[in-house]
């Protein structure tokens, strides 16, 4: 999935959205690799903000996206460790946008607007 992922030039890639049927992400953020099994987020806060999301799975298309500002999140690591991580940024927008996948929702679902690549400034 990494690979997958680092070929495509992504920060975050679900197992879902290359057809593996199980519950895991990767994420790539500030240089660092997260990868989580069976990810649940444990504490959401209520701050949001808007920020202009693309996806892998839709090329070219970009909407801007409110989402909760700070979350905390637990799983699974590559070695099957506990872990529980406190996000708040660029990183706690990549991991909420991956669990919408792994819950069957596409960023598009959230987005207050939606434009094609080739209409943006």
């Amino acid at each position: 999935m990494r690979t997958t992922m680092q070929k495509a030039d992504g920060i975050g890639l679900s197992a879902n959205q290359i057809g593996l049927n199980t519950k895991i992400f990767v994420a790539k953020v500030e240089n660092k690799f997260y990868t989580l099994f069976n990810p649940e987020f444990i504490q959401i806060s209520k701050e949001t903000s808007d920020i202009d999301e693309g996806c892998l799975s839709i090329p070219g298309v970009f909407g801007m996206v409110e989402r909760p500002a700070k979350v905390t999140i637990k799983g699974l690591d590559a070695n099957g460790k506990t872990v529980k991580i406190k996000a708040w940024g660029l990183l706690a927008r990549v991991f909420q946008h991956e669990m919408d996948h792994l819950n069957g929702r596409l960023f598009i679902d959230r987005a207050k607007t939606v434009q094609k690549l080739e209409s943006r400034n």
